[in-house]
């Protein structure tokens, strides 16, 4: 069963579409990718598919709802979402910055409740960062910042995830770590995880979807190693690649082939 479902959506910005005509289906407790090279629209997509944008148009179904007729803490109730990490100011601590998740499932005038604090800690606990409570998140590593804007999401208690790019700004162990952590939420609670990306071979592990965006439009969808084909990379990236079997999992993985004018493979230096 689809947790979530557009049909020809179509978004932007005021001075054209961004997305045109996408059509895509998640199925519930699965975790999609989508790729796409720079300015193909992945971020307006996500943005678009919670309601957050208001030059749209087409249908997008919720858990069997319709996005454009939910409030927004109706919305907050389904999906969570992990902006960029350049997109927050970082003058609250890990505390405050997780205890903003509880927002949607706070009734007005209430404030936090044990119950809220309990389930505060209890994220915190889980992706790891309960030791950096009273820190300022200015004072963190881009790694740690992303774990904290996971907890502050997972604190809304939502089926779905969205993340934009998680793995920007930090360095490989960091972006493995974090969707180590993911993928864990994905099989152990169910989440239904919808992530940005630019880091192909860091999605291929991880992803049972891969959704390839190009020019604001689907261009190919479907799972890893189905998608990641020499075509697909030359269509949408425009690029050479030489893709192997990863010895340890067995699945895909691509190695850019280096655009060198004027020198032959195998040309000594």
């Amino acid at each position: 069963m689809s947790i979530l479902e557009a049909k020809n959506l179509r978004a932007g910005y005021g001075t054209g579409d961004v997305i045109r005509e996408v059509d895509l289906r998640i199925e519930r407790g699965e975790f999609v990718s989508i790729l796409g090279p720079n300015g193909s629209g992945k971020s307006t997509l996500i943005k678009a598919l919670q309601g957050l944008l208001k030059d749209v148009s087409g249908e997008v179904q919720v858990d069997g709802l319709d996005l454009f007729h939910m409030t927004r803490r109706e919305v907050a109730r389904k999906i969570a979402f992990v902006p960029q990490i350049a997109d927050l100011a970082f003058e609250f601590s890990v505390l405050e910055v997780v205890a903003m998740g509880r927002y949607a499932r706070q009734r007005r005038m209430v404030g936090m409740t044990v119950g809220d604090r309990r389930i505060i800690q209890k994220v915190l606990d889980m992706v790891e960062v309960s030791h950096l409570q009273e820190k300022k998140l200015a004072h963190l590593s881009g790694g740690e910042r992303q774990r904290v804007l996971i907890a502050r999401a997972l604190a809304q208690d939502t089926p779905v995830l969205f993340l934009d790019e998680p793995s920007s700004h930090l360095d490989l162990n960091y972006g493995l770590e974090v969707f180590e952590i993911l993928k864990r939420l994905q099989k152990e609670k169910g989440k239904t995880i919808l992530a940005t990306e630019h880091n192909i071979n860091l999605v291929i592990p991880y992803a049972h979807k891969i959704v390839f965006l190009k020019e604001g439009r689907i261009q190919a969808q479907g799972e890893p190693r189905g998608m990641i084909t020499e075509r697909n990379m030359k269509d949408v990236f425009r690029v050479d690649v030489d893709i192997r079997e990863n010895r340890y999992s067995g699945l895909p993985e691509i190695s850019l082939i280096p655009k060198v004018s004027g020198e032959k493979k195998g040309k000594e230096c």
